[in-house]
């Protein structure tokens, strides 16, 4: 099995160019297999998905082509992420002391979006026909991306533990991938919508919350009514380029270059333009600066 462990989780698989596709990976050979899946237990089907998109890593192939095998597992991925038992952060712990460096769920994240993204280069390096249109194809790629760092993030903060390292740079260079994806438009700056159906930047922006409170809040971030309060709050954040800040109070910095969440500003950051400035609603501020530990958040 490839290298999946917490140092190597977001890095590419060497590719197998040389050989055929396997027939395990024709599009209905893969669908009657992951129907199979929901009969297993989510122990077995988790380690089933894990061996599979270990070899799908390795496989050579369009993007397009990958992006639809992936599609076809998304609905088994989600269901065993849902399906498998909830374990207690000193029986996490435990598990990773013993040398395993991640858990059967980070590791399926960590596959998943190792392909997510190894489809999404392969998109970017071959230009798309003049008659075709990849656009939607790019947007679900960046979405499950965005979904198993969500995943990565939670999970970890849940066990009290850090995600896999490169987690934080991977969240922002993914907000950053989209700003230059538009550039040339109103989207690419900080804190834009970009008017997609992907609603980046709020998920951007709750994932940035979560981060800030996880060195502050306790075992409340486990609970839907948190979730529901930090939906809101995301909506009511801005994100702005890193001039615009002064020596305004209760605001993060956002380094796109640090594997972690925002941090705490400490006077003035007009002269780093390439940060970006995150502006929470008095409600949070209140909260995480009740604490006394603000700007701690989680790290990798």
């Amino acid at each position: 099995m490839a290298e999946v462990n917490g140092s190597g989780c977001y890095g590419l698989a060497k590719l197998d160019l040389g050989l055929a596709i396997p027939d395990d990976f024709a599009p209905a050979t893969l669908l009657a297999w992951s129907d199979r899946l929901t009969g297993l237990g989510a122990c077995q089907a988790v380690v089933g998905l894990i061996l599979k998109l270990d070899t799908m890593s390795r496989v050579g192939m369009s993007g397009r082509d990958r992006a639809l095998l992936l599609q076809l597992l998304e609905g088994p991925v989600h269901w065993v992420f849902e399906a498998r038992p909830r374990l207690t952060p000193d029986a996490v712990r435990a598990t990773i002391q013993k040398g395993w460096g991640l858990t059967l769920e980070q590791r399926l994240a960590c596959l998943v979006y190792r392909n997510l993204r190894q489809a999404l280069r392969d998109l970017d390096d071959v230009p798309a026909g003049p008659d075709e249109d990849v656009s939607d194809t790019r947007l679900w790629l960046l979405e499950q991306q965005l979904l198993m760092l969500d995943h990565q993030i939670g999970y970890a903060i849940r066990a009290r533990l850090s995600p896999p390292p490169g987690t934080w740079l991977e969240l922002h260079g993914r907000y950053q991938y989209v700003l230059a994806w538009f550039d040339g438009s109103a989207a690419a700056a900080p804190g834009v919508d970009i008017g997609t159906e992907l609603d980046l930047l709020p998920a951007y922006k709750r994932l940035l919350l979560l981060g800030i409170a996880a060195g502050s809040v306790g075992d409340e971030l486990n609970t839907e009514a948190f979730s529901a309060r930090l939906r809101a709050w995301a909506a009511e954040t801005g994100l702005e380029a890193s001039g615009a800040t002064g020596a305004r109070s209760g605001v993060w910095v956002v380094d796109p270059s640090l594997d972690g969440p925002p941090y705490a500003a400490d006077g003035s950051v007009d002269s780093v333009p390439r940060y970006a400035i995150l502006v929470p609603p008095p409600g949070f501020v209140t909260l995480v600066q009740a604490s006394g530990t603000v700007g701690k958040g989680t790290s990798a």
